[in-house]
């Protein structure tokens, strides 16, 4: 289960390339190709290694005129749709 308190990391497993202003992706486990822009991409160069979500909503909000509610949420709808692709590495506990 994904949480603010969860440590996520892209899947190592995933080739990504830029293209303009988009970041192109790959799954080589699916084959399935991505795209992402603007703040995605900000996320997922952020997730290049572990952090908490928590700290990654923070650092969002730093950076974005942002609520925290709404950062909180559309963050770990982001999240859930990339951990639903198989583009998204979850722990619970400390990071290492």
């Amino acid at each position: 289960m994904l949480t603010l308190h969860s440590i996520v990391q892209r899947d190592p497993e995933v080739i990504a390339a830029e293209a303009d202003q988009d970041l192109m992706m790959v799954s080589v486990a699916t084959g399935n190709y991505y795209a992402v822009s603007d703040i995605a991409r900000e996320i997922w160069d952020t997730i290049e290694k572990p952090i908490r979500v928590s700290d990654l909503v923070g650092s969002l909000m730093e950076n974005y005129k942002i609520d925290l509610c709404s950062c909180q949420g559309q963050t770990l709808s982001f999240l859930k749709d990339l951990l639903n692709e198989g583009l998204l590495k979850v722990q619970d506990g400390p990071l290492d």
